[in-house]
């Protein structure tokens, strides 16, 4: 903020805070934002507002609004000149007959005013179009100098060629003095030649390979996505429950994911001989198996138990599969799990 240097007045404080409070609250609506995406976005942020949700969800919320605060509103420029990737990647890339956002210096040189450059035309002399204005550096978002060269902070953006065509344009001359070029035609023209551009080479050629192939991967892993899963988890307080018929029983969270249309999910466990299971506040089906009603988009937990009598117990660890099927389609998705068969 332009004001910030003045002296402490009560309006510049009111203004100082009103900016970073403003900046607080995009950065923890990004941050916020990044981690709903990894767990069912409504669900989180009921439990968010009610405090209900799992101190992970509430740390990495803090971290990324910290870091986007100090990143976002403190470095800056920083950022993408010390700690972005993208510039080293990009001169990687690139080579002398790749097309970058270039400051023509054989046409912008030497600088000078406007009055100055109309006057050495008259005389005859040559004088460049650049009269130094600077616009191209005020809209730069790095704060780059183009007709320095290219430099690891430019983005490519393009402002600076905005910036400077709207200049040439009230001053009457020809646009383009920045523009999209190559060091080949650079010097081309230094030697009074026409420019030439080679779009197709070995390099384009292999990146455009590259970019195919990895848009059919995406595209044929979004064709293909499942559109159910679930998820289980042994709960560890207790482990397991000792019965008084002497039976065993263990008890599990089942999170049960649907990417589809409402529907209802039957839930059975195979690989465990005689058990019996229960899901609690879910209706039974006639052929015995828990029947889970999930919107559409949404993710449910149900808390499944799974008892063994006595004459089934196993004597160890034993291995099970919990499985949800579609009621509608009868598609199909499972997790695999252990029953602890107690202290024997």
């Amino acid at each position: 903020m332009q004001g910030d240097k003045r002296y402490w007045t009560f309006d510049h404080i009111r203004k100082v805070a009103l900016k970073h409070f403003l900046w607080i609250m995009i950065a923890w609506w990004t941050g916020g934002a990044w981690v709903l995406y990894f767990d069912d976005a409504p669900t989180l942020v009921k439990e968010l507002a009610t405090f209900q949700a799992p101190f992970i969800a509430y740390l990495w919320i803090g971290i990324l609004t910290a870091t986007t605060y100090v990143f976002a509103g403190h470095a800056r420029e920083q950022m993408c000149i010390y700690m972005c990737p993208w510039p080293r990647i990009q001169a990687a890339l690139t080579d002398e007959s790749a097309l970058n956002v270039t400051y023509r210096r054989d046409r912008g040189e030497p600088r000078m005013s406007v009055k100055k450059a109309e006057a050495a035309r008259a005389h005859g002399d040559f004088a460049g179009d650049c009269v130094d204005c600077h616009q191209c550096i005020n809209v730069c978002p790095t704060g780059v100098d183009i007709r320095h060269g290219i430099q690891l902070g430019c983005i490519q953006c393009g402002l600076c060629i905005d910036a400077c065509d709207n200049v040439m344009r009230e001053i009457g001359r020809p646009k383009g003095l920045i523009g999209y070029d190559t060091d080949i035609n650079m010097q081309r023209r230094r030697d009074g030649k026409p420019p030439i551009y080679r779009i197709v080479r070995a390099r384009t050629l292999i990146y455009t390979a590259a970019i195919a192939i990895v848009g059919t991967i995406m595209v044929y892993t979004l064709a293909t996505r499942a559109t159910m899963d679930v998820n289980v988890l042994h709960e560890r307080n207790p482990l397991f429950v000792q019965l008084s018929d002497g039976g065993v029983r263990n008890d599990y969270t089942v999170r049960i994911l649907n990417k589809g249309a409402q529907r209802s999910f039957a839930i059975e466990v195979s690989g465990l001989p005689g058990a019996n299971i229960r899901v609690a506040g879910v209706e039974v089906a006639p052929d015995g198996k828990p029947v889970v009603e999930v919107g559409q988009d949404q993710t449910r937990e149900v808390r499944l138990s799974v008892q063994v009598g006595p004459a089934d117990l196993p004597k160890s660890s034993r291995d099970l599969e919990v499985a949800i099927t579609d009621t509608a389609s009868g598609g199909r998705a499972s997790a695999r799990d252990h029953f602890l068969p107690g202290d024997k």
